[in-house]
């Protein structure tokens, strides 16, 4: 009965590889034979683990209770029916949508789709019945041994697609990352720390050479295969004007006070646009930032990132003659993943802090310094992009005997961390305080887009006690960050419609460098100053999603369950299910993938 299982649920890993072909459109990889051996190993190993498994947990418990042939064979078939049907269902909604099924797109599919999965079903329990039945008769006449030289494949397949996707993802390799993000329910293995420290890998050097040859072989294969980014190729005209973006890791909404950030306060009282409600598109800093530069919808980012194709607004800059002097005091590579996404193309790029070691208030220093360096050697009259990434909000590392800021309301849950938090920002409002007066002192702050914001907000119990820490939940705390904008020419305005970070790069890229393509053409988001309300938002995490409405939150989970929250982040009892809201989601989540 156990070899049966086996070589029975062996079978249906094939068929499921050949259904999921379809997945594999636009993969670009073909040329390179790594790529190859790494499709054929992961092929095998994927989709055997991925029929195996539930052919165990479903088989195992039938042959220990009830070691019959009949219902075994009746529940392998059963189980092999359901998973050929939701695989080809699965694989035209990600053909059209780039969306997995999961409870919530279930209920966007309509009759017709359930139809199709009913008669796919039966027609799969019709060939499944007589290959169980030959699988039976084979059995019987091939030797025990077979299963365990099936067995070793399988395994030394897994062993060898994972250390080849671990390299890969180290090693800046497009044909590898852009293939593995097309598989369902599947997630490479990543071992850049352990690599880099063995000296396996050098990652300044692996990053420089494969964007060399991504830009020789014209920005990229893989990226042109699997993307339609833009739509429609860029028309501008040209800056004029600087552009600094300064941006405070965790900073959240209610934390731009004359308390908590004196200095930001009083630059801002004369200088800057305040856009009082606005969300970033992630809960944590890889997606949050992903939406500051692209604008667009958390479903690209694996897509982007796997074959490391840089932001518009970036490769414009570029393309313009802006020098650019990007600091962080945490790694550019990880959570982050700047490096293969946003600055993908950015030579020489510093991948981490000069000082790793030193507590993130010291490496905040250490982002001030360098950047003063860089505007000390810059040509005059050389416009340049500045990219400045606090990290300190987010660690709560401080000067020793740094003086507590702001307030813990009594009987807080999470008292100490809060005060910690309030006095980092603190702390980093003098930087970049500093960095201000720096530019009003050389006479540059009537040159630059100055635009202040965070990748993400903070939560500290505020919404329940699961709430502990942001990335656990997508209410307001985690979302809403500030965003100041100082835009010289342009005036200053106090703006309570609803933003978003999918609106900076249709700001920037029409107002700052000119183009003259409408923002759908590489963007989810529209112009800041348009005064546009948005009656949705995406928000990503590191696993899942969440739709925004103003009334409700409505949150997907990794096991396909999805939850449904009001204004507040508190459970709903009675959700309303807008088809034409989740609809439009999917849909935009399609525009720019081929």
């Amino acid at each position: 009965m156990l070899r049966w299982l086996g070589w029975f649920g062996l079978a249906n890993a094939a068929i499921l590889a050949v259904i999921s072909l379809r997945y594999l459109s636009g993969w670009s990889g073909a040329s390179s034979p790594l790529a190859w051996l790494y499709l054929v190993t992961i092929y095998i190993s994927h989709y055997a683990w991925m029929t195996l498994l539930p052919m165990l947990l479903v088989g195992l418990p039938a042959i220990l209770l009830r070691p019959r042939r009949g219902p075994l064979t009746a529940l392998g078939v059963l189980l092999a029916a359901v998973m050929v049907a939701l695989i080809t269902l699965d694989s035209l909604l990600w053909s059209q949508s780039h969306f997995h099924i999961n409870l919530l797109t279930a209920r966007i599919l309509g009759p017709q789709s359930w139809i199709f999965v009913g008669v796919m079903f039966l027609i799969a329990l019709l060939f499944e019945s007589l290959l169980a039945r030959s699988m039976w008769s084979w059995i019987g006449k091939h030797p025990r041994r077979g299963g365990r030289y099936a067995a070793a494949v399988v395994f030394f397949s897994l062993l060898l697609a994972q250390g080849i996707y671990a390299w890969s993802d180290a090693s800046y390799y497009t044909p590898v990352t852009s293939l593995a993000q097309k598989l369902p329910v599947h997630r490479g293995v990543t071992a850049k720390s352990f690599l880099v420290k063995t000296g396996l890998v050098d990652i300044e050097q692996a990053r420089e050479r494969r964007m060399a040859e991504r830009v020789s072989s014209g920005m990229g294969e893989a990226a042109a295969a699997s993307l339609r980014y833009p739509l429609e190729p860029l028309r501008c005209t040209g800056g004029e004007l600087n552009l600094l973006v300064i941006m405070l890791d965790s900073w959240r909404y209610d934390m731009l006070t004359k308390t908590h950030t004196p200095r930001i306060e009083a630059w801002a009282e004369n200088h800057a646009s305040r856009f009082e409600a606005h969300y970033s598109g992630g809960n944590s800093s890889r997606i949050g930032v992903f939406s500051f530069f692209y604008g667009l919808l958390p479903g690209y980012f694996r897509s982007f990132e796997a074959v490391q194709e840089p932001a518009l607004l970036v490769s414009e800059l570029q393309s313009d003659g802006y020098e650019l002097g990007l600091f962080a005091s945490a790694n550019m590579y990880r959570p982050v993943q700047l490096d293969r996404t946003a600055f993908a193309n950015v030579p020489g790029l510093q991948l981490r802090p000069e000082n790793p070691g030193d507590p993130s208030w010291k490496k905040d220093r250490d982002v001030n310094d360098r950047w003063f360096q860089f505007l000390d050697g810059r040509p005059p009259g050389e416009k340049f992009f500045g990219f400045l990434f606090y990290d300190s909000p987010n660690t709560m590392q401080l000067p020793e005997d740094y003086p507590a800021i702001g307030s813990v309301p009594a009987g807080h849950p999470m008292a100490d961390r809060f005060a910690r938090y309030q006095s980092a920002i603190h702390y980093t409002d003098t930087l970049v305080g500093e960095v201000l007066d720096d530019l009003d002192r050389r006479g540059l702050a009537g040159e630059t887009v100055v635009i202040l914001t965070a990748d993400h907000g903070e939560e500290f119990q505020e919404s329940g006690p699961e709430y502990r820490i942001h990335g656990s939940g997508f209410s307001r705390y985690q979302l809403q960050v500030p965003l100041l904008v100082a835009w010289p020419g342009r005036e200053v305005v106090d703006a309570s419609h609803k933003t978003s970070h999918y609106d900076i790069a249709p700001t920037l890229l029409g107002g700052l460098a000119g183009c003259e393509n409408p923002s759908g053409d590489y963007s989810a988001g529209r112009d800041l100053y348009a005064g546009q309300d948005w009656s949705w938002l995406v928000a990503g995490s590191y696993y899942n999603y969440a739709v925004i409405e103003p009334d409700q939150v409505t949150v997907t989970f990794p096991n396909g369950l999805y939850q449904t929250f009001d204004a507040d982040y508190q459970p709903l009892s009675e959700p309303m299910f807008r088809g034409d809201v989740l609809g439009a989601v999917m849909s935009e989540n399609k525009r720019f993938h081929r």
